[in-house]
């Protein structure tokens, strides 16, 4: 064969490669498209039910008191780590960059991952 032959079968290989990638990711989305007729068959309108405001207020509730213990926490761990470094500890940094990402962890890359 020729370097030609072989561009041009290189290039269809490579073709039907990303076919064969793409066809199952547009039939499972095309799939997916008749899932909510089964919800509005069962009686789903859209709408909110009658307490609604109610559970948005408790979640509203639990998330301050939520954010309130959280931010406690943090600001004592962070005046006991200054109490560290400035009485000279010498393992004060290497939990202080713990603690920096592990708050990083929990505030940033975990609810990215979820959502």
């Amino acid at each position: 064969m020729n370097r030609t032959a072989l561009r041009y079968a290189s290039r269809c290989v490579r073709t039907l490669r990303v076919l064969t990638m793409l066809v199952p990711v547009v039939v499972l989305a095309c799939g997916d498209l008749g899932l909510l007729d089964g919800l509005k068959a069962a009686g789903l309108t859209g709408k909110a039910p009658p307490n609604a405001a109610l559970i948005t207020k408790l979640i509203d509730t639990l998330t301050s008191n939520w954010l309130w213990l959280i931010g406690t926490g943090v600001s004592l761990v962070l005046v006991l780590l200054a109490g560290m470094l400035a009485f000279g500890s010498r393992s004060a940094p290497d939990v202080l960059f713990r603690v920096i990402a592990g708050i990083g962890l929990i505030l940033v890359v975990i609810p990215t991952a979820l959502a």
